[in-house]
């Protein structure tokens, strides 16, 4: 099926009352698990690479244009619209550096900056991005963090304001806008965040470009379903996939199996495979939540 625009697939989530999710990969293994989730549960599905946990100066030498191809190619393949988004770019010249690289959608990670350079470095990212083709993912307002011990920072969040949200939106012209309504990144704990389902409704209300919603590793299913309801129409996972696979993974392979066949050769015993099936499970019921199981006839 030929690769879909973002701006489509969130259309036809909104006209539909579902969520698209960006389920974010770091190998083949787990990008192919994402398909797999997709396929069976006939739903539409954003793919990609994320730059907000990963080597800056592996991205811009060779990982964001090798990793956008590989996305490119079994994304073409699959059965089911999919768009392949590079999330989190550091900065304006990391999130060009994808252009022309297999992505039909970039965001950068813009939390702290001013609004000049917000506005500005954005703007610039849209024009350049228009100009083949490719959406760009703007954010206003500022996530909350969990720290590897389990403490959550709130000095660095900052709730999306309505009015803040378009004057962002009319002056840069992004094809999507990312908030804060009291979602937290990186979430791994029971801590349960408070969606702030009123304040995205008045968002919706005031801008015309779809909302996505950051943080989905901690949100709960009730709150993502009511987030969905009120106008979220994409939904970013990273942290909690991670997890999952990790968990499932072979922690320690005794003697007697062969490496060559527990590493990488694809057959029933590779630790990747059994990981990646525990991976398409979670995806899976993530689809479920977010309503968009079935949204492909």
């Amino acid at each position: 099926m030929p690769i879909v625009p973002l701006p489509q697939l969130l259309s036809d989530a909104k006209a539909g009352r579902y969520a698209v999710g960006y389920f974010e990969s770091w190998d083949l293994y787990s990008l192919e698990a994402t398909i797999a989730a997709a396929e069976a549960e006939r739903s539409p599905v954003i793919i990609g690479i994320g730059g907000l946990s990963t080597n800056h100066q592996w991205l811009r030498t060779h990982g964001v244009a090798i990793y956008g191809r590989v996305c490119e190619a079994l994304a073409a393949r699959t059965s089911v619209p999919a768009s392949i988004l590079f999330n989190e770019a550091d900065s304006f010249e990391e999130a060009v550096g994808a252009l022309g690289s297999g992505y039909n959608s970039v965001m950068m990670h813009t939390q702290g900056w001013d609004w000049d350079r917000l506005v500005g470095d954005t703007s610039a990212l849209v024009l350049a991005s228009h100009a083949v083709g490719v959406a760009v993912e703007g954010e206003v307002g500022a996530l909350s963090e969990m720290s590897v011990d389990g403490s959550i920072d709130t000095s660095i969040g900052a709730m999306t304001e309505v009015d803040q949200a378009v004057r962002f939106v009319g002056a840069t012209g992004v094809d999507a806008l990312a908030v804060a309504v009291g979602n937290v990144h990186f979430v791994t704990s029971d801590y349960v965040p408070k969606i702030d389902v009123n304040r995205i409704r008045d968002i919706d209300a005031a801008v015309d470009v779809p909302l996505v919603l950051h943080g989905g590793s901690g949100t709960p299913a009730d709150q993502m379903r009511a987030a969905v309801e009120a106008g979220i129409t994409k939904v970013n996972v990273g942290t909690k996939l991670k997890h999952v696979f990790r968990s499932a993974l072979d922690p320690a392979p005794d003697s007697q199996n062969d490496p060559n066949l527990l590493i990488g050769s694809r057959e029933d015993r590779d630790v990747n495979i059994v990981a990646g099936r525990a991976l398409t499970d979670e995806i899976r019921r993530l689809m479920q939540v977010f309503g968009s199981s079935g949204a492909v006839r």
